[in-house]
């Protein structure tokens, strides 16, 4: 299969063409010592240099031939790092903490209802070769009322790539929450009909306010489920049919929470994520002290950043029981087994720069890699290509829009997770890959609970990865994230297979094949620990 699209591309024959897609960064751009960063420190002092020269000798243009005045370049400390104004000015989003009650508000009972705090935050990248560069994430919020539901919400993240990203997260952000509102509205009228008719059919009056949405029937999760899915692939087909939004190379991830019948469903196409605090209440001393091995090595290892992590958790009053992180969606990449066989079978080729370029030895063997638990401190992901040419390069395996990618799988089917709402579930964050690129769920989730309220959290979460970026990079991701406080009184395990099978499938340590160069989290325990 060949790699075709109804639109115009501008394609590039060398590999720098995937350098503008997410996580387009070449391996050695990773930074593992000293040596490294200092080189590489060296290496943007000078293509600083020759921007403020090349500045210079623009504003030295004849009063004939004047130029427009050049964009001010973003004020650096001598690390070549942002300082700290120039950092406040690309972050927005939430100014305050919101509260919404979602649930079932109509019956008048507190035990339906689930008590939302929330906020948003997100912060412009910076990179020193592109100082300017937009930010392409993007997010949505409609905290009720969402498809004309009593007690429905939506909170969405998208994250843009390649050239064109920003104009693509926005027109999903647009265009997303529209879909899905008219198929939620169109199932649940559908539902209302069929009652009415029902209704009738036993000569029963009908009653007040039949007709009003506030009166409509809840969906069951099969039917909410293919309304979100529906609304994927027709945002998806939108963009491309979209003559303004050039997609043909670039695209979007999209991770959205819904909330309805008592229920969040999650749907996840790219590698955006929702990370679940859920708390395991036990009494059980015993249990409470056991420590998995990944905490004992953990213990061990006793690096810097650790030891100021358990510190500060020292200093967070308990709550009872553990709080662990549970993902709601599991990243679309080609570390992924599932997702590089069903890439290849579209036709896609799956390797790294570094292989795709001969400076590494051709495999598939990249080990049992969990993108929530495992750190990825190489920065040579597998990619997917064109079999017989060196684009798209992706990192992920789905995503809105990418119409060439498109032809060799990259496609925007979602994934979609549901659960119910119950007494265990605290805090659900919703972020693009800036946050968790060098932060490991449970480490999210830790930070969060040890803040006030959700935009503190927000704001905790923006300062971590960017220290984490700075740490590893000498540029930094577009950083976004929404984070969810819960508090409800439904009961507290009503959905335990669900939890357990997620726990199950996602938090169990794996031993990869070869190294890969992560660094191991806390493995999880399980529910009946």
């Amino acid at each position: 299969m060949g790699c075709t699209s109804s639109k115009s591309s501008d394609r590039l024959s060398e590999t720098e063409r995937v350098m503008n897609g997410r996580r387009g960064i070449d391996k050695s751009e990773r930074i593992h010592t000293k040596s490294e960063r200092a080189r590489l420190a060296a290496q943007r002092a000078k293509t600083i240099k020759e921007q403020r020269r090349g500045i210079k000798n623009n504003s030295s243009q004849s009063q004939q031939d004047p130029l427009p005045p050049p964009p001010t370049l973003p004020k650096l400390n001598d690390a070549g790092q942002l300082v700290a104004e120039e950092v406040a000015k690309r972050i927005s989003g939430s100014v305050e903490t919101k509260d919404v009650i979602l649930g079932d508000v109509k019956s008048g009972s507190d035990d339906g209802l689930i008590h939302v705090q929330y906020a948003a935050l997100t912060q412009r990248g910076y990179y020193p070769d592109n100082p300017h560069k937009e930010n392409q994430d993007a997010y949505y919020i409609c905290p009720a009322k969402f498809a004309s539901g009593e007690g429905d919400a939506i909170f969405s993240v998208f994250d843009g790539h390649g050239d064109k990203g920003h104009d693509c997260a926005i027109f999903a952000k647009q265009k997303l929450h529209v879909y899905m509102a008219q198929n939620i509205k169109k199932q649940r009228a559908a539902e209302n009909a069929k009652r009415l008719r029902a209704l009738a059919a036993e000569g029963l009056e009908k009653p007040k306010n039949a007709f009003h949405p506030s009166s409509w029937p809840d969906l069951d999760v099969g039917q909410y489920e293919s309304a979100c899915r529906m609304a994927h692939l027709q945002c998806n087909k939108a963009m491309h049919d979209d003559k303004k939004v050039k997609d043909s190379m670039s695209g979007t991830t999209s991770i959205s929470v819904g909330f309805h019948a008592g229920r969040m469903t999650i749907s996840n196409v790219g590698d955006s994520r929702v990370v679940l605090g859920y708390r395991i209440r036990d009494n059980n001393k015993e249990t409470m002290d056991d420590s998995t091995p990944a905490e004992e090595e953990k213990k061990e290892i006793g690096n810097e950043s650790d030891s100021e992590h358990e510190n500060e958790q020292s200093n967070t009053p308990p709550q009872g029981g553990k709080l662990v992180a549970i993902p709601l969606s599991e990243d679309q990449t080609p570390y992924r087994k599932d997702e590089r066989d069903r890439l290849k079978l579209a036709g896609a080729r799956i390797c790294s720069i570094d292989q795709m370029e001969g400076k590494a030895p051709m495999h598939e063997d990249w080990g049992e890699v969990d993108l929530g638990v495992d750190i990825d401190e190489e920065g040579d992901p597998p990619r997917v290509w064109c079999q017989d040419h060196d684009y798209p390069g992706t990192a992920f395996s789905r995503s809105l829009g990418d119409s060439v990618g498109e032809d060799i799988g990259v496609n925007a089917e979602p994934e979609i997770v549901t659960k119910n709402v119950t007494e265990g579930d605290e805090i659900l964050v919703i972020a693009s890959d800036g946050i968790f690129e060098f932060l490991t769920n449970q480490r999210v989730i830790d930070i969060c609970a040890e803040c006030n309220d959700p935009l503190h959290a927000c704001t905790r979460l923006l300062e971590e990865s960017y220290k984490q970026w700075l740490h590893y990079e000498l540029r930094t991701d577009d950083i976004t994230c929404i984070v969810l406080f819960l508090k409800n009184g439904r009961a507290a395990n009503n959905d335990d297979e669900v939890v357990k099978s997620l726990m199950d499938k996602k938090h169990r340590i794996k031993a990869p094949t070869k190294k890969v160069g992560m660094n191991r989290e806390l493995s999880m325990p399980s529910i009946n620990d």
